[in-house]
């Protein structure tokens, strides 16, 4: 693994652009006080969000954190709002923000931690943060966070963040995938609107309803189910929950590599025989999937909490769309569970930062009560801690309560290794190959277990 792990970033030293970050080499005159931070009990306010600390000598610690949400329209406005009310409720401390375009993140983020310049708050994705602590940058938080903020995180989600045993990572804004259906297409079908399918086999006879419908009044085909089966590396991570419900996986325990399992040939097999049912559209990314679902062509989808607005503006109806479009969480499968997996924001501190105490206040700050409700009605994100999940404010209507219920049984991707994306990428081919291609289902997962284990470094 670290041979492999030493040529991606020798190509990503000759090819990427040196981010400039005061985070690892910045001198200070104090460091900020945390003992009234580390006192944050579950569902309560901790002192950084509910008072201002006073600064020892009167002089500010200065802190920096690299994101993409100040370059992105969307999230710009209240990122900044974010930082200000922090900065305002910690007057020792002041924040400065690295904002970087997403498609240029993870390589400026990996060039600078290598170099000793990534700011002293890291942001991240699960696929990023795994290659961000490949290579060695993050600090690791057990002791360094507070314990009750720890234990208040949904399990699943702490997991999702923990390498080697030791937390390395907080979640910020999960995007656990649940399912969604069209409302008409039920009914055309002769199946309750009101009434989501809550096991896996009711899940596959309804989608063969809504695919007997066979056209609409236009003539486009109608599938019954929408599930990426090609092209982005995408569909190999999603399609981790889908092994989870028949039993598969990705990793096994001892976290090798370990794709040709009994559960895997049989979610195989199943999305098999319902693309050559044309229940299943095949080749497809997700993008392509929720324009087809937002159309009224595809009865059932998977997506997470974003899929909603992507809904709204694709139907060119907006919020009226939501009429036609129910929500519940994914269908129990052969583990008697709903399986699935989630994205999501995370936040780290840089493990050469000289203000780590300052710098998990701020993460602290950003995942607790204040600052989640806030960004909640903005942006509608979700919160990966129990207390805050549970909270009115954060199931003001059903699409919130469902996410927030998928959350107890989101599972992290298992991106344990830093070459996860290019593993799913493998993946993704893999499922294509068998779907498309018709190639032998053992065989290809054979053959692309051994392209990732030598990947790895197993």
């Amino acid at each position: 693994m670290k041979k492999t792990l030493a040529v991606m970033m020798s190509a990503l030293m000759v090819g990427g652009l040196a981010l400039s970050g005061c985070g690892g080499g910045q001198t200070a005159t104090t460091a900020a006080p945390t003992g009234a931070a580390k006192t944050e009990a579950a569902g309560t306010e901790s002192a950084a969000e509910s008072a201002a600390p006073e600064a020892a000598s009167g002089e500010q610690v200065t802190i920096t954190i690299s994101n993409w949400l100040e370059a992105e329209e969307a999230t710009s406005a209240i990122f900044k709002e974010l930082l200000d009310d922090f900065m305002a409720a910690n007057p020792d401390i002041k924040v400065e923000s690295q904002a970087i375009p997403f498609n240029q993140y993870k390589d400026q983020v990996l060039i600078a931690g290598t170099s000793g310049n990534a700011a002293d708050v890291i942001m991240g994705n699960s696929q990023m943060m795994s290659a961000f602590n490949g290579a060695g940058i993050l600090a690791e938080l057990d002791s360094l966070a507070s314990k009750d903020v720890l234990d208040d995180i949904y399990p699943g989600y702490l997991s999702g963040t923990t390498y080697g045993g030791k937390v390395k990572a907080l979640s910020w804004a999960p995007h656990p995938i649940a399912m969604y259906y069209n409302k008409d297409l039920f009914t055309k079908a002769g199946l309750d609107p009101e009434k989501a399918p809550a096991t896996w086999d009711e899940m596959t006879e309804a989608a063969k309803a809504v695919a007997a419908l066979g056209k609409d009044d236009s003539g486009n085909t109608i599938y019954g189910l929408g599930l990426p089966t090609g092209k982005v590396a995408h569909t190999g991570t999603v399609f981790n929950g889908i092994f989870y419900t028949f039993g598969g996986h990705f990793v096994d325990k001892d976290g090798m590599v370990d794709l040709n399992n009994e559960g895997n040939v049989a979610a195989l097999t199943w999305t098999k025989e319902l693309v050559d049912a044309k229940v299943i559209p095949a080749g497809l990314e997700i993008k392509d999937l929720r324009g087809l679902f937002a159309s009224g062509q595809i009865g059932i989808i998977f997506d997470g909490d974003m899929g909603r607005g992507a809904f709204r503006a694709s139907s060119g109806i907006g919020e009226e769309f939501d009429k036609k479009m129910g929500i519940a969480i994914i269908p129990a499968g052969e583990t008697g569970r709903s399986e699935t997996v989630y994205t999501e924001h995370q936040l780290a501190v840089f493990e050469k930062s000289e203000h780590k105490e300052a710098a998990i206040r701020l993460v602290e700050y950003l995942i607790g009560k204040d600052a989640m409700l806030k960004y909640h009605k903005s942006n509608a994100v979700l919160s990966a801690r129990k207390s805050i999940a549970t909270l009115p404010e954060m199931n003001e209507d059903y699409f919130m309560e469902v996410f927030n219920k998928q959350s107890e049984t989101a599972s992290p991707l298992p991106a344990t290794n830093a070459m996860f994306d290019n593993a799913m990428n493998e993946v993704t081919k893999a499922i294509e190959r068998i779907v498309v291609n018709n190639e032998d289902i053992a065989t290809v997962l054979d053959e692309t277990n051994a392209t990732i284990r030598e990947m790895y470094g197993q």
